[in-house]
């Protein structure tokens, strides 16, 4: 892992923190931008978000956009063989600091060694080899970016995938037409940014799977590269 970052997160860390699911409610209040909903993600979500297309037949690379409390980050690591690596980007220091508290907890510092490394920057300004990673999760909220950021994002998971590799996000089922009711967002980015989920559905998915259990209820969408 990085070193120099896990001294920050380790820093960052209070001697008692609170729990996950208060510390997520903070930061929600702290940066509504960045955060898709008040809570995180179900145990049930992050294991739509892993299993499906799992392939244990070679060695995986995996990319996480977006930990938050690092619920998906588990799931990911529990499903991980010793030569899989998993590469987390989260743009936000308290969830990644979350991120890694949990994983150090459940695994421990030597296990995550050479096989966990974690990254605190924006997504779109981390620079990637082309052509990486066998599996991208991507727990980014789409509904509180500009359209054209939804698309930079996806174009960049595209790019940085493997050939027939896979991608998986998930939406909040009928949050964005809750958001037109009450006109949260102007309703032109809200067309548009559905637009381009729309698209990239159409084109490369190849599943779905409904988790009406989490809370807001949400659907996890598949996407292969093709190749």
């Amino acid at each position: 892992m990085n070193f120099s970052l896990i001294s920050r997160l380790r820093a960052s860390q209070s001697a008692e923190p609170l729990s996950h699911g208060f510390e997520f409610l903070r930061e929600y209040w702290r940066n509504r931008k960045q955060t898709g909903s008040v809570t995180s993600s179900s145990l049930g979500l992050a294991r739509a978000m892993v299993e499906p297309c799992w392939d244990d037949s070679s060695d995986q690379d995996v990319l996480e956009v977006g930990s938050g409390t690092g619920i998906i980050s588990e799931q990911i690591f529990r499903r991980m063989r010793a030569t899989d690596k998993l590469t987390i980007v989260e743009i936000n220091l308290n969830f990644l600091s979350m991120t890694h508290r949990k994983m150090v907890q459940r695994f421990g510092d030597q296990a995550l060694t050479e096989r966990v490394f974690l990254v605190n920057t924006d997504f779109l300004q981390h620079q990637m080899p082309a052509d990486h990673f066998s599996r991208i999760c991507c727990s980014l909220p789409f509904n509180n970016f500009a359209p054209h950021v939804t698309g930079e994002i996806f174009r960049e998971m595209f790019r940085v995938c493997r050939p027939g590799g896979i991608i998986v996000f998930y939406e909040y089922i009928l949050l964005r037409r809750l958001r037109y009711a009450l006109s949260l967002g102007t309703l032109r980015d809200l067309k548009e940014i559905e637009a381009v989920l729309t698209n990239q559905i159409r084109e490369f998915g190849i599943g779905k799977i409904s988790r009406f259990s989490n809370f807001p209820p949400a659907m996890v969408y598949i996407l292969r590269k093709p190749g």
